[in-house]
């Protein structure tokens, strides 16, 4: 805790995003902590209208360095964590170049702000289990040393931001932190997510508003997930005890096979189901697996997730059954 005698300010980009809400649920538990947030003007707020009232909202653009100079400057930070991006590697085939210039020019923009204005916070920058790639069996789990091999212009976005954190905190000394995520899940995140389609999927049918039948897309691939309040925790505590200048995996340490998720909502479904592969939900190439090693992560903070996959399908149908019948009233 920094500031003698008054609150650690902590300032996170992308604060409408899942993981942005989860993060400031979880610190807002904590002693001494002041929440500043940095939302696109354009951004769905619905995610965080249970933080009215309780962060400091700064508005702008990730695009727009003036707006993110703005922000940081007002928030005079101790902590930072960098979660805006464009998330979704489906996405990024479709938007390649909007990618990238949310990703990396979002990511220099804020470390630009950050250099002038708060050289002294700590930096976490969100990089992704993306950048790895097509990774061979004999290489999982995947160790943070491994080559990265980015199979979609996400991952290569992701690659790039992390690169850029690294290369500021070589060149400039900024204490910056760097995650490679695997798949994080919870409520409040769309239904863009496998685990979100299957669920939502399962819910409509439940309300009669879809023929018995689940589309998927490819169901061998192999995931690392881990439920977004083990992410919040796991973030707070590396930013805290992790290493600036180092890059550490963070998930569960588990895979699971997309097909056996599909098992799993099917069982806890309240009706049956057929299964039918929709083409276009096949991605143009999909890593068979991506799990990672996260020894280094729980070597230097303790952490450990507490969610398992039962428990996340449960929640996540209850979520959308809610969601389904709200839409309907």
């Amino acid at each position: 805790m920094l500031r003698v005698g008054g609150n650690v300010r902590v300032f996170i980009t992308g604060i409408t995003g899942p993981v942005g809400s989860f993060l400031a649920d979880y610190l807002l538990t904590l002693p001494e902590i002041e929440v500043h947030a940095f939302k696109r003007w354009r951004s769905d707020t619905r995610p965080i209208e249970h933080l009215r009232g309780r962060i400091v909202l700064h508005e702008g653009d990730i695009e727009d360095p003036f707006s993110v100079q703005r922000a940081v400057e007002q928030a005079a930070p101790d902590r930072i964590y960098h979660l805006a991006a464009q998330s979704y590697p489906s996405e990024s085939w479709n938007a390649p170049i909007t990618t990238m210039r949310t990703n990396v020019e979002g990511t220099i923009n804020l470390l630009e702000a950050v250099r002038r204005h708060a050289p002294q916070a700590r930096v976490h920058i969100a990089g992704s289990s993306a950048e790895y790639g097509r990774v061979q069996p004999e290489d999982v789990p995947i160790v943070e040393t491994h080559p990265l091999r980015p199979l979609s212009p996400y991952g290569v976005s992701k690659a790039a931001a992390e690169l850029t954190g690294l290369q500021y905190h070589d060149s400039y000394g900024l204490p910056v932190i760097v995650t490679r995520s695997f798949n994080h899940v919870g409520p409040r995140q769309g239904d863009r997510c496998s685990i979100q389609t299957f669920c939502r999927q399962m819910a409509a049918i439940e309300a009669g508003q879809q023929e018995p039948v689940m589309f998927v897309g490819n169901l061998e691939p192999c995931r690392d997930f881990t439920h977004m309040s083990d992410v919040a925790r796991a973030l707070w505590m590396l930013l805290e005890h992790g290493q600036p200048g180092q890059v550490y995996n963070l998930g569960s340490g588990q895979a699971i096979r997309i097909g056996d998720i599909v098992t799993l909502v099917r069982e806890q479904g309240r009706v049956p189901i057929a299964i039918q592969v929709d083409p276009a939900r096949l991605r143009p190439v999909d890593e068979p697996i991506l799990l990672g090693d996260t020894h280094k992560l729980r070597a230097a903070t303790g952490w450990e997730p507490r969610i398992d996959m039962t428990s996340i399908v449960a929640e996540l149908l209850e979520y959308w059954r809610t969601r389904i019948i709200n839409s309907h009233q």
